[in-house]
């Protein structure tokens, strides 16, 4: 197999100015594309309010367990029993998704999460955590072949100048389920009863795999095949040796796990900077969502003239930035006003509009760096090394979400200044390191032109 495929470290060319246009209507007639987008939003939101069940289901058993272990322990565990599959199998499943039919990987996983979804309302499953926790495993590792089978397929189904859109519309749609994909679960065990509520996520994942059965398959190769450990040893050595591949799945990786840090201090950031009630934290995420989205449409728009590492890099210095704003605002209210002689400051009322705007403005960062990177990614992999490539990127993702889950909490609620604090640690040297690169990427483009 090596001798198959070289490694060179090629560079996405950029989009001509002629060529660019609104890739978005293009991307609408494109029916392939639009049911892969449309059962991506069924999957993803169904997915995060699996997890939403899984902690009422649990929640609600009245075993010696239970009482042992307490509600936040099983809640943990309940999050690594998702997690582990995502470490450890996404670099398998790469290597199958490049092997087998790419249809058939994206119908079938969704079946399968819909089928192990509907035993959620066994009594072995409902008055067991042990096998609350197996089936909890077994979905997400339905989800690990789903992943990167649809990343794989994108690239496959638009025209190059229109992955800058189709990263946008994925990308506004990824965050939207991220933020408050986990609130749709209460209202459906409201709704539907803890009894039946498994039900409706089971049917997101059934229409899900109802609207894949309309995408566009692909080629498969002939011929032979080596054992999958070496097809993943080779993928690996791929994405080490290609430069373009491994910074992009590492700014990838850091833009994932800033994000899931902000999720998590958005409560405490609302608490303790805004004053506000704990779980009316949605309006800072809220925000944010809003920013990604207006940023996404933009540079799905406009920003395909723009060499891709300049513009992740900037939307890191900005991320960077908007992050220490944040992060000053309390330590502005406190001290910078009385200083003034203008007495204690509450960003609460039409103040409100400052931390919001912030909150924007960092999702509009987040765009800028994840579209342009993911759709250079998406370009300069080869189509049978594409499954490889995005599950080691999905098991990245996965293990560096687990830094921010253990680590942000525990510094918000202990270091002096609390939320301010871990903003400010987290965003300055954000700031700093994209602002350093910035400078350096775009001398080396003044350079070369």
């Amino acid at each position: 197999m090596t001798s198959e495929v070289s490694s060179p470290i090629t560079k996405p060319a950029l989009i001509p100015a002629h060529e660019i246009r609104s890739g978005y209507s293009s991307l609408f007639r494109n029916k392939h594309f639009m049911a892969l987008w449309i059962a991506q939003i069924f999957s993803q939101l169904a997915d995060r309010a699996v997890f939403v069940l899984f902690v009422a289901i649990l929640t609600a058993q009245k075993t010696s367990a239970f009482a042992a272990t307490g509600a936040a322990q099983m809640t943990s565990i309940l999050y690594v029993a998702f997690t582990i599959p995502a470490v450890v199998l996404s670099p398998i499943a790469g290597v199958y998704v490049d092997r087998w039919s790419n249809r058939t990987i994206l119908v079938v996983s969704n079946l399968a999460r819909c089928l192990f979804v509907s035993l959620v309302a066994l009594p072995m499953v409902t008055r067991s955590p042990q096998m609350a926790y197996l089936l909890a495993f077994l979905i997400s590792m339905g989800t690990q072949f789903f992943g990167p089978a649809e990343a794989a397929a994108i690239p496959r189904l638009v025209k190059r100048q229109d992955l800058y859109c189709a990263n946008s519309l994925f990308f506004t749609t990824m965050m939207i389920a991220l933020g408050f994909g986990f609130a749709v679960g209460e209202p459906i065990i409201s709704q539907f009863g803890l009894a039946r509520a498994h039900w409706a996520v089971a049917a997101s994942f059934f229409v899900a795999s109802l609207l894949l059965c309309f995408v566009k398959d692909n080629k498969l190769a002939e011929g032979f095949r080596e054992p999958w450990w070496e097809e993943l040893r080779f993928g690996l050595s791929y994405i080490s040796s290609n430069r373009l591949v491994f910074r992009a799945i590492l700014k990838i990786t850091v833009l994932f796990s800033t994000i899931i840090t902000l999720n998590i201090i958005a409560v405490g950031l609302a608490q303790q900077v805004l004053q506000i009630e704990p779980f009316q934290f949605g309006y800072i995420v809220a925000a944010a969502g809003v920013g990604m989205g207006l940023g996404n449409f933009g540079v799905g728009h406009y920003g395909q003239s723009v060499r891709p590492s300049v513009l992740a890099y900037a939307g890191f210095a900005g991320l960077g930035l908007f992050m220490v704003l944040l992060g000053s605002l309390d330590f502005i209210a406190r001290y910078l006003w009385p200083a003034f002689g203008l007495g204690l400051v509450s960003w609460q009322g039409s103040m409100m509009a400052v931390p919001l705007l912030l909150a924007m403005f960092v999702g509009i960062s987040c765009a800028m760096v994840a579209v342009p990177t993911q759709a250079a990614l998406q370009s300069a992999v080869p189509e049978e090394l594409r499954g490889k490539v995005f599950g080691a990127q999905n098991t990245a993702m996965s293990a560096a979400s687990t830094i921010p889950v253990i680590a942000a909490g525990v510094l918000a609620d202990n270091l002096p200044g609390g939320v301010s604090t871990t903003l400010l640690l987290v965003g300055l040297p954000t700031l700093v390191l994209g602002g350093y690169h910035l400078q350096r990427t775009s001398r080396k483009g003044l350079q070369a032109e």
